[in-house]
């Protein structure tokens, strides 16, 4: 993965090569179940960004043959689908989505108008409601040349005008802080602390965190800057790094030397029961067309998942 990654890195690529042209005969129900579901799988999802090389159908084949209920949607992803042909798929998979990702870019860095960032959104919120996603992950937009309390009201009323449409289908809206050294295109929300800024002046019900182990393991001080947010976190997105201090590349959960248990350890014994989403940015899982690396992931999680009394 590249040391800075820019947001264009996530417009559209061509879907890998497997085809499915025989497939689109088959009806995707008939594929065996997985008898003794984990209780742990159940709260885990692929975000498409994980496998952003993918056709559509081989992920949602993926995660059948996973025995996962949840698919994590890239809204690039999708789009290029239809909205219509999405909802028919995730219907015909019995499959549940557990986020949409991502709108935001409210600081015009992008070069698009506020005007029209703001009505994509509430776009994307329609069509959540439409398929039964509560979660929106949000990216704020870089600062730019703009002063830092100008560029907090911009994004905190953008926000508000957000949530507020969004309670009317309830759903939540979670906000995701990046790492400064992966932050680049995406937001100028770089630690927990600036996200506890945020959402405090926000202070809304239905805005909150989406956090990610591999931005905020980072931090010296996590559990300190995340305990005062426990309860507005929303979701848990799951990658790892190659080192654990300052790690530039990310891989998938558990193949690396973050320590991704005493997170999990942490939100378990603090009430969280949410979702988790693998969502792993890197070159070499975005050239993996293989089944197992996941198959193996995905084990590795569940054996390294704490007990909890109610599971």
């Amino acid at each position: 993965m590249p040391n800075r990654m820019n947001a264009d890195d996530f417009l559209p690529r061509s879907p890998r090569g497997k085809s499915h042209k025989n497939q689109e005969q088959t009806n995707p129900k008939s594929r065996p179940q997985v008898d003794a579901m984990s209780p742990v799988a159940l709260r885990l999802a692929v975000s498409q960004m994980t496998t952003k090389k993918w056709s559509f159908r081989d992920e949602l084949d993926m995660t059948r043959e996973l025995g996962l209920k949840h698919v994590g949607l890239w809204r690039w992803k999708y789009e290029e689908e239809s909205e219509q042909r999405t909802a028919d798929l995730l219907e015909d998979y019995c499959l549940n989505v557990s986020s949409i990702s991502w709108i935001g870019g409210f600081t015009g860095t992008n070069g698009y108008l506020l005007e029209d960032i703001l009505e994509e959104s509430k776009k994307v919120i329609r069509f959540a409601s439409w398929i039964g996603a509560r979660t929106i992950v949000v990216s704020t937009g870089e600062r730019g040349t703009h002063i830092h309390k100008h560029v907090m009201r911009v994004v905190r009323e953008s926000l508000l005008e957000l949530a507020d449409f969004a309670a009317e289908f309830d759903i939540h809206l979670a906000i995701s802080p990046m790492s400064p050294s992966t932050a680049h295109g995406w937001t100028f929300i770089t630690s927990l602390r600036k996200c506890r800024e945020l959402l405090e002046q926000c202070n809304h019900e239905h805005i909150g965190l989406c956090l990610h182990g591999f931005h905020s393991l980072q931090e010296r001080h996590w559990k300190a800057e995340l305990r005062p947010l426990l309860s507005k976190l929303k979701l848990v997105r799951l990658s790892d790094g190659l080192t654990a201090s300052k790690p530039r590349k990310q891989c998938l959960p558990f193949s690396g030397k973050m320590n991704l248990v005493a997170m999990l350890e942490f939100l378990e014994s603090n009430g969280y029961r949410n979702l988790y989403e693998i969502d792993t940015w890197s070159d070499d899982v975005w050239q993996c067309e293989q089944i197992e690396p996941f198959q193996k992931c995905l084990q590795d999680i569940i054996t390294n998942f704490p007990p909890a009394s109610d599971q």
